[in-house]
Parts: C-alpha cells; structure tokens; sequence
C-alpha cells in the first residue's frame, strides 16, 4: 500500500504541388457586399465623366471606344488589358456569390473572341470585386457607346453599414441570472452610424446612439438567445451575423471520484459547460492558492496534475463569476 499522502477534496461553490487553372474568387470571410438602394450614372459620351463608387480607390470613367479605367488607381487612358485596376468582374449576382467565380479583368472582356463588349455586358447583371477593400457590388449596364461615340451608363448597388458583434462570442455560457456585456463594431463608406439596437431575436435589448457600441443586458432568464444588432445610418440598415449564447441555472459544484495513477492526481466535478470555474489548492485549509480556471466542456469536468509525493493538499473548486 503506497505510504504517498493522499489529496484532500473540498468542493465549494506532408508538402502539396498546387497548380492554379483559373482565376476564382470565393467568397467564404468577412468580405463587404453592397445591398443597399441602386444608383444610376450616365457619362456623357467623351466628357471623361468619372462615377467615384470607393473615393480615393475606385473612379470609372471612359473615353472614346476604349474601355473603362480607374483615374484613383492610377489608371490612364487608353486603358491597360488588366483595367480598370483593382477590380475584377464577373457574370451573375450578389446572391449567388461564390457560385460567381469566374473573374476577370473588364478590359479582357473586349479581347475574348466573343464580338463586342456590348453585346456582352448590356443588361446583364454583373458583380464587380473591389480586391484591395474586399468589396463587393452589383452592376447593370444600359448602355455602351459604341463606333467611337463613348459614354456609357449603368446602375449600382449601393453600401450599407456593417456590424460585427465582438463581444460575446458565440457558444457562451452565462449563469442566470445573467449581465451579458454587448460589444459591437460598426462602419458605414458612406458616413456615420447613428445607431446600433442589440436584439434576441425579434425582441430588442437595448440600443446605443455613438460609437463604442456597448450595452449591458441585465436579468437575462434560462434559455438560448440568438443575438444580432442592426445599425444603422443615413436612413439604411445592415444586420450583423448572429451570435449564439446561452443562459444556464447554475448547479451546485461538488468533488467526487479523486483517484491517482502513474503518478497523476485526478478528480470531478460537477459542472455546467460553458462556465469557468477556478480549481485551488490549500495546505491548511486557510491560505488557497488558484492553480488551474478552466472552462468546463462535460458534466462532470476533469481535473488532473502530478501527484506532490511530500506534501498534505487539499483542494476546492469554485464555479467563477459571469464575465
């Protein structure tokens, strides 16, 4: 029989070749599309009009029977083939993104074999990828000057504000009742977000004037809560991705099956997954120091260290205050 003390419990509360065959785009991060209200814009035929869609990154503008060109890229006329620089565009529409994978440069379109750009682009929907901002909007042509006449007209999708909910994370556990902290980042090209509103689904928890966009919701009940904010500005709105959390009855934490093997000290404890706990350990039972918080993913959670060979230890595990 080992002559080791035994721990005293205390509960309280390989390498790969890639070949690129085709330039694609997917969209599968936190890439920007454009929803909001259409535009329209009409160039008048050789006045090098120029519709600015990104100020100090994407200004287009035409002339003659060349092709389109960025002025703020530092394009200039007659277009490049690879213009107009930093964009890329593509058949078909925001909805169907990623299955528009096929990009390429607008200029390129004129030299495929396929007869007149017009021919090609008018009336169809387009998506146009502004690559360095990540953007993406949809474009229309209604007209392309043609036989050196220039000019050329479309409509385009408009920016709506963004919003990201940084804080909580999705997947956390709060004990009821609970305080969650309501973190968000807004933005919007086209000037100020006036307002954030935080909701659980369709019922609203609050809402926040001016950045930082930050509230608490108080005596939040047991449940599951789905959370979005909405922001909005100049009289348009975006929603953020939804933030799934959930609010739990907190049980009560007690220690069972301690055991030692191969020198490693080993016990349970009941738990709420989700939540964090503090584990600590005493050699008299009035002066604990904390050794380990973990945040519990079963019921019971599992703690283990190195059995101490020389020294008398209790522990006591305590579940943590919501952040």
């Amino acid at each position: 029989m080992s002559n080791q003390p035994r721990p005293v419990l205390r509960s309280c509360v390989r390498s790969a070749l890639i070949i690129l065959i085709t330039l694609t785009t997917c969209v599968c991060h936190s890439a920007t599309l454009w929803t909001g209200p259409t535009i329209g814009f009409s160039q008048v035929p050789n006045s090098g009009q120029a519709d600015t869609i990104l100020a100090g990154s994407v200004v287009l503008t035409r002339l003659g029977n060349d092709g389109l060109y960025n002025t703020a890229a530092g394009d200039t006329f007659p277009p490049c083939f690879s213009c107009p620089s930093d964009t890329e565009w593509a058949f078909g529409t925001l909805d169907n993104l990623p299955a528009s994978t096929n990009f390429v440069s607008f200029e390129s379109m004129r030299f495929d074999g396929h007869g007149h750009i017009a021919q090609q682009v008018l009336f169809q929907p387009m998506v146009v990828h502004i690559i360095n901002e990540d953007i993406y909007l949809s474009v229309v042509f209604s007209q392309w000057g043609q036989n050196h006449s220039g000019g050329f007209a479309y409509t385009r999708s408009t920016p709506v504000p963004t919003v990201t909910i940084t804080n909580p994370v999705s997947g956390s556990a709060f004990a009821a009742p609970a305080k969650v902290k309501l973190l968000a980042n807004a933005s919007f090209i086209g000037g100020t977000v006036t307002n954030v509103s935080f909701f659980n689904g369709a019922n609203p928890l609050g809402s926040v004037q001016a950045a930082p966009f930050n509230l608490t919701a108080s005596n939040l009940a047991v449940g599951a809560y789905s959370l979005t904010a909405v922001a909005t500005a100049a009289g348009l709105s975006g929603t953020s991705a939804v933030v799934n959390v959930s609010i739990v009855n907190p049980i009560a934490v007690s220690i069972s099956g301690s055991q030692t093997t191969n020198g490693t000290f080993t016990f349970r404890y009941s738990a709420n997954p989700g939540l964090s706990y503090a584990i600590q350990t005493s050699s008299n039972i009035v002066n604990w120091t904390p050794v380990a918080t973990n945040t519990a993913l079963t019921n019971p959670a599992v703690y283990s260290e190195p059995l101490a060979a020389t020294t008398r230890r209790y522990y006591r595990v305590a579940r943590l205050p919501n952040p």
